[in-house]
């Protein structure tokens, strides 16, 4: 017998963070739309230079996912504190 596990999913509202390949910090966004296949994202601290943006929803094994300006965000990180040298 399998148990459903809960998936972590984008909500409105919420600050998450995301990071590049290439870099060590963390970025913080906020989730300003959400529908069934697609989550907007603007950048939490700096909405003039990066306006909201769409990007399509991908459902990972437990959180949902979404790439926005090539920083990929993910549902699980939100609100955690992280590092906000790039805020």
């Amino acid at each position: 017998m399998t148990t459903a596990t809960a998936i972590a999913r984008f909500e409105v509202g919420q600050t998450y963070y995301g990071s590049l390949a290439c870099s060590h910090g963390s970025f913080p966004v906020i989730c300003t739309k959400r529908t069934a296949k697609c989550v907007w994202f603007e950048h939490a601290t700096m909405p003039e230079h990066y306006p909201a943006a769409r990007a399509t929803i991908r459902e990972g094994n437990h959180y949902e996912m979404a790439n926005f300006r090539r920083w990929l965000i993910g549902a699980d990180q939100h609100d955690t504190g992280c590092d906000m040298q790039f805020a």
